[in-house]
């Protein structure tokens, strides 16, 4: 280390100035520079070799320039306190108020030899302050849940140099912030301007600090007592006083109101404005700043909880934000221009003007910015030959900027927001385990690949929205990036703290749907299984919706790879993984799965391939099935009517009518049928079925019909029945057959044809004979009472009571060869017995599911489709019974 401090003024401490034979072999001739809020200073320190080294010229100009750079220095400027003095004196009485030293500490940013002049070599320094530094260094990271001064601190931390906060303000938490290839100093002024927190850097004690403040009363006096009052007196009043020589009060026309208002999409319909007026009194002092989201702007204050747990207060934030502009804005209104030959003026510290002729002038200030020069003397200087730019003389000047203390001081918006007008690609994160990380908006977390701090997680950004072709209430379409997909992330106004996802792109590890370009004839979507192994990867189950527009092949295709479900339109070809389209399937529309299919119509359901060709006519059209039933109503009728006249028992028609007309009625209503009207109402729930070239219908196990009130079969030709056991027919009622124009046949080939009337009579009827024969063996007629045969004219034989009677009017002739009558004689025979049934249907009761489980000897009741309800008790066997022959129609 070496310490300049001769007789001089003006002394210098460095590490960096060399030393040869203990004394440093450079000493200060001038430092001259600009300081001041918000900026950074830079001075230039001229130095040169002093007498009494001996110091050659080639050695005093070969120093190291580099070992100068980025090393620490003290500037030491004598004061002499109040008092007088003498030019290029040094020291103060001991009564002089202020005497002391002021020091401008800083560190080397440049370097060079300036030449030599007479016997001497000079050098000339560049001094700036530590947080220059900040301006070697570009960066691009992500800040979350922070407040503006954590997010200083962790900017500044890279710098081992002292920091002093004199803040007071309240700051909230700030869900995103991105410094996006911005140096370290350009983020920090954004951020202290935005936030308004000025700052500085105040000398003591051979080091210096930045200084951080937001508020007027945090502003110190000059910390040499002699500059907290300075007086005013015009240029020339003398020459051993330091005083202000020039002192301009300067005002100027400011906008008088701030205005800004911001969007949150949380709270999409709250009135987010904010305004703020603080007119200086001036005339046309009314001007209005209003501003949106601009990069000087500063105002964007709303947070949709993308980062931060709890909702901010965008009001209350929004109106500190235009205050601060406000305040920003009327800054400017007020200032002065000063100078004089004051060697304690410092920026950022305050000062009293006195005696100044205007008297409101008179006030206390704050010395925003100086330029500032001091130059030493030295006798061996003052050569003849030096040139007048580099003759040496004592002097001090200071130009300084002051703004008064009674006035509110915040920084202007110099550094706007890095514009990012283009899209970024960004890798979709999220815990370790999940295949998608989400919330209740859709949002997604994502990592920028300039990130190098995020660990590619739920941490690594806010959380970003999602934008979508189609987006409501509760509407539109959704498909949500998941983790490890590539997106396209773009910035709402360029602001790169506002991203949003608006694309997705493929790449080598997402590849396309199906293989390319082989398969470039497919588009559509295709979503993965979220499984909890591989719900991401190639080798998950899929959903897709494929077009295919293959060449005279066209096919849309849905489908879901669980139970390999599809539904299939066009020319089908199985489609299935990465591998696109394969070996063709048919021609037109297939339903299918390895499960369960449900078709399901509540206004009706046509069933028809009737052919609409290219999709003519509307939906419900089936004229066709309407003329069919029309003609099976027909022959119903005309049957039924014969059936009557020949006195068969009388047919019901009117279900079939009915099921014809709500047939016939089923578009009515429909946007293709709005005006039809019919008999009935359209959109019955009827099923509606029609084959164009006929209806095959098999099972190779059973196959049950059951209607609740009517089956009627009708066929134009003929109805045949086939069964390789047995055809059973069983009615509660009647059983009827009607042959209009030809016969009734009934044929056993090989087992017995037996018709029996168990609880009534049986009845032979025909026009013309009755032939009853046996072929081979006997005809036995058997009565158990009496066997009668009666003619027309009263002629009869009747076999009754062991006796044969015959009664006639005419002869009893008798042919035979011969007679014999022998004595009594029977025959015995047995005749069927037949047990009576009353075809009661029951329902047994019991508990529960367990059917085992009877309810004997409970009272129930049973509510029909129709009628009254049955009330009554179950039996011992659990058993309810209702009354004969009522139709099996209940509902409990």
């Amino acid at each position: 280390m070496s310490t300049y401090s001769a007789v001089h003024t003006l002394e210098i401490q460095s590490e960096a100035i060399p030393m040869v034979n203990g004394r440093p072999v450079l000493a200060p001739v001038r430092l001259s520079g600009h300081d001041g809020l918000n900026g950074l200073f830079e001075y230039e320190l001229l130095l040169k070799t002093p007498d009494g080294l001996n110091i050659g010229a080639s050695e005093a100009a070969d120093f190291d320039l580099d070992g100068f750079i980025g090393r620490e220095i003290s500037c030491r400027i004598q004061l002499d306190g109040a008092g007088l003095f003498l030019p290029g004196g040094t020291g103060a009485a001991a009564d002089h108020v202020g005497a002391g030293v002021r020091e401008i500490n800083a560190l080397i940013t440049e370097a060079e030899f300036w030449g030599e002049e007479g016997r001497f070599s000079q050098y000339r320094l560049v001094l700036k302050p530590w947080l220059y530094l900040a301006t070697r260094n570009t960066d691009c990271r992500i800040f979350q849940n922070q407040t503006v001064l954590q997010t200083l601190d962790a900017l500044l931390a890279r710098y081992p140099f002292p920091v002093d906060k004199r803040l007071i303000e309240n700051y909230p938490l700030r869900d995103y912030q991105t410094q996006f290839n911005e140096t370290d100093f350009e983020f920090f002024s954004r951020l202290t301007a935005e936030n308004g927190i000025s700052y500085f850097f105040e000398s003591r004690g051979g080091h210096h600090r930045l200084v951080l403040i937001d508020n007027m009363g945090a502003y110190q006096r000059m910390p040499s007592a002699a500059y907290q009052q300075v007086d005013y007196h015009p240029p020339g009043w003398r020459t051993d006083a330091e005083y202000i020589h020039s002192f301009v009060p300067h005002h100027r026309l400011t906008s008088g109101r701030y205005s800004s208002r911001d969007y949150d999409y949380t709270r999409p319909r709250a009135d987010l404005s904010v305004s703020r007026a603080e007119p200086c009194p001036t005339g046309q002092a009314d001007g209005e700043v209003y501003q949106w989201h601009d990069g000087l702007a500063g105002s964007h204050y709303a947070q949709p909880r993308a980062g931060t747990a709890e909702a901010n207060d965008p009001q209350a934030e929004g109106r500190d934000f235009a205050l601060l502009r406000m305040q920003a804005l009327r800054t400017h209104g007020a200032r002065a221009r000063a100078s004089g030959n004051l060697r304690g003026i410092v920026p950022g510290c305050s000062f009293e003007l006195k005696l100044h002729p205007r008297q409101k002038a008179n006030a206390e200030y704050l010395v925003l910015d100086t330029r500032f020069l001091i130059e030493d003397t030295d006798q061996a200087s003052q050569v003849k030959e030096a040139s007048p730019g580099r003759r040496q003389q004592w002097r001090v000047e200071v130009d300084f900027t002051a703004h008064p203390m009674r006035e509110p001081l915040r920084p202007a918006l110099t550094f706007p927001k890095p514009y990012s007008p283009g899209a970024q690609t960004a890798l979709v994160v999220g815990p370790d385990g999940e295949n998608l990380w989400t919330d209740q908006l859709g949002r997604i977390k994502v990592q920028f690949p300039w990130d190098r701090i995020g660990m590619k997680n739920q941490h690594s950004s806010c959380w970003v929205r999602v934008s979508s072709e189609w987006a409501g209430n509760q509407l539109g379409a959704m498909h949500l990036p998941r983790i490890g997909q590539e997106v396209l992330i773009s910035f709402i106004g360029g602001d790169p703290d506002l991203p949003v996802c608006t694309g997705r792109l493929y790449n080598q590890n997402n590849l396309p749907p199906w293989a390319l370009p082989a398969q470039s004839a497919l588009s559509g979507l295709r979503s993965r299984e979220l499984a909890s192994q591989g719900g991401n990867s190639a080798a998950g189950r899929s959903n897709h919706l494929v077009l295919d527009d293959t060449a005279e092949k066209l096919q849309v295709q849905l489908k879901s790879d669980h139970q390999c479900s599809s539904v299939s339109l066009g020319h089908i070809a199985r489609i299935e993984d990465n591998a696109g389209r394969k070996e063709p399937r048919g021609e037109g529309v297939e339903v299918r799965t390895d499960g369960h299919v449900a078709v399901r119509a509540q206004k009706g359901l046509l069933l028809t391939t009737d052919g609409r060709s290219e999709a003519v006519g509307g939906m419900l059209s089936r004229n066709e099935l309407v003329a069919c039933l029309e003609k099976a109503l027909a022959i119903a009728k005309d049957l039924d009517r014969t059936a009557g006249q020949c006195q068969a028992g009388a047919r019901e028609t009117a279900p079939q009518q009915h099921l014809s007309e709500a047939v016939v009625a089923l578009g009515h209503g429909a946007n293709d049928e709005p005006l039809a009207s019919g008999t009935v109402p359209g959109g019955q729930p009827v099923l509606a079925l029609s084959g164009a070239a006929g209806i095959a219908s098999a099972t190779p196990r059973d196959h049950t019909q059951y209607a609740g009130l009517n089956i009627d079969t009708i066929a134009g030709h003929n109805q045949q029945h086939y069964a390789d056991l047995s055809i059973l027919q069983a009615a509660g009622q009647d059983i009827e057959q009607f042959a209009h124009r030809g016969d009734i046949r009934a044929i056993a080939s090989k087992g017995k044809i037996i018709q029996q009337a168990q609880h009534n009579s049986a009845e032979l009827t025909a026009q013309k004979s009755v032939t009853v024969t046996s072929t081979e063996e006997h005809v036995i007629l058997r009565g158990k009472k009496s066997i009668l045969l009666v003619l027309e004219d009263g002629t009869y034989l009747r076999l009754a009571d062991g006796k044969l009677v015959a009664g006639m009017q005419g002869e009893f002739t008798v042919k035979s060869a011969g007679r014999q009558f022998e004595g009594p004689a029977t025959l015995a025979t047995d005749l069927p017995e037949f047990n009576r049934t009353d075809l009661a249907q029951k329902l047994k009761l019991h508990n529960g599911a367990d059917r085992q489980l009877h309810a004997p000897q409970r009272a129930y009741q049973i509510v029909k489709g129709e009628g009254a309800p049955v009330v009554d008790k179950t039996g011992a066997d659990a058993a309810a019974v209702m009354k004969p022959y009522e139709p099996f129609d209940i509902g409990f």
